[in-house]
């Protein structure tokens, strides 16, 4: 199932066009949940695009989605995205932001976001392996 689900995405445009792409596993580090436990992120640092994709944004967008990339060194990547109509236990609908660092020659990346709103804090962490390149 793991395999279908990678195919499945990686098939898909944008990300069928994309020079790298990751498959992130996360640990929710903060108290206001919207953490997910898995995240796939691609980029062609060279055309400075970049495209992310989870449970939140599936349910929303029901696939990929373009987000804001920048390219800080050749081991620093950065994503932004936010997404409206996530839905909440508390308030039926949220929005949320998300920042992404991922640091592919280590594997690793960090992840921060806001719950528009509110206060609870959005963070976590984790490691990712390469799928594509």
């Amino acid at each position: 199932m793991k395999y279908l689900f990678l195919s499945a995405i990686l098939t898909l445009s944008p990300f069928a066009s994309v020079a790298e792409s990751y498959d992130c596993t996360t640990t929710d580090f903060g108290f206001g949940g919207f953490v997910v436990s898995r995240i796939i992120l691609a980029f062609d640092a060279e055309a400075t695009v970049g495209f992310a994709y989870d449970a939140f944004i599936n349910e929303v967008h029901k696939a990929s989605i373009p987000v804001k990339f920048k390219k800080w060194s050749d081991n620093r990547y950065q994503f932004n995205w936010t997404l409206k109509g996530v839905k909440s236990s508390n308030v039926g609908t949220s929005t949320l932001s998300y920042k992404v660092t991922l640091r592919p020659q280590s594997g690793t990346f960090t992840l921060s976001g806001v719950y528009h709103g509110y206060d609870n804090p959005i963070s976590g962490a984790g490691t990712c392996k390469l799928i594509k390149k």
